[in-house]
């Protein structure tokens, strides 16, 4: 049963993930009711494993959610905050939820000097680049 349960939380992710990057990539926009119904999947299959020190974890995925917003003043989109917030409750344990973020911004990064190395001669005024194929791939290895 429990393989079952596993299997089922992967594809619901990775389902999720590809509908919320695809959104993100084409409009630069994630939408909210694709992040409450991705947090409702998240808690219906973990549900039997959530316990306190989870809340814990979501009330300090929080803080750094509105620091990261604070500090980047509003760079970071707010839906990928909120799909950040989201991942707290897929990932059971905060440390797992740290790893992940660190491969996110490892990976966005490395897109981002890649992707500016071939666009440096545009000299675009304003560079967004979507952030949720990063971070569904990052947080990808704590499913």
């Amino acid at each position: 049963m429990c393989w079952v349960v596993n299997n089922l939380s992967l594809l619901v992710y990775l389902s999720f993930g590809f509908l919320i990057s695809v959104s993100d990539v084409r409009s630069r926009l994630i939408r909210n009711r694709h992040l409450i119904a991705f947090l409702v999947s998240g808690l219906l299959l973990h549900l039997s494993i959530f316990s306190f020190s989870n809340l814990k974890s979501c009330f300090f995925v929080i803080l750094i959610c509105s620091i990261l917003h604070l500090l980047f003043g509003g760079r970071i989109g707010a839906g990928d905050l909120k799909l950040f917030w989201v991942l707290s409750f897929w990932t059971i344990d905060f440390t797992e939820w740290l790893e992940g973020i660190t491969i996110v911004w490892l990976l966005g990064g490395l897109f981002a000097i890649i992707y500016l190395g071939f666009h440096w001669r545009n000299k675009p005024t304003e560079l967004s680049i979507p952030f949720a194929p990063f971070i569904f791939l990052g947080f990808l290895p704590f499913v």
